[in-house]
């Protein structure tokens, strides 16, 4: 029956929604992981955490090339949005070295330093959502 049939997402066509797109999905998919595996204090695999952190700090390196200046030429509204993306991916690559550098047993330990990070980058997120859609961007 086409009446039950799940809802297709397309991926957005401008530049800015693309990358914003792939910034989300690595949260939903990869990070969700971790993430969720530090809330509920299980031990955490030192290798595959380590494996996943690179995997993730390799697709945000391919979104920032993407939304580099040779790269991606827009107007001056959807630059300070592509800035904004910028700070974010970086703050959060850096939480994740630091926690890398640290070990990964202390950002079960100290979740307060994570969270305040993580919310840090949920504003951030936020606030490019609110100029996405004064741009009306095809993906908010």
């Amino acid at each position: 029956m086409a009446l039950f049939r799940k809802k297709k997402i397309e991926k957005p066509k401008s530049p800015l929604g693309l990358a914003l797109y792939d910034y989300d999905l690595i949260i939903a998919t990869d990070l969700k992981k971790v993430l969720d595996g530090v809330n509920s204090n299980k031990k955490l695999d030192a290798r595959k955490v380590s494996s996943i952190f690179k995997d993730v700090d390799y697709k945000f390196t391919g979104i920032l090339d993407n939304l580099s200046k040779e790269n991606l030429k827009v107007d001056y509204r959807s630059d300070k949005i592509r800035y904004l993306m910028i700070d974010m991916i970086g703050k959060l690559k850096a939480f994740l070295s630091a926690v890398k550098n640290e070990g990964y047993d202390s950002l079960r330990e100290d979740k307060d330093q994570g969270s305040l990070a993580v919310d840090k980058v949920k504003e951030i997120r936020e606030t490019v959502r609110r100029k996405m859609k004064d741009i009306e961007s095809d993906y908010i």
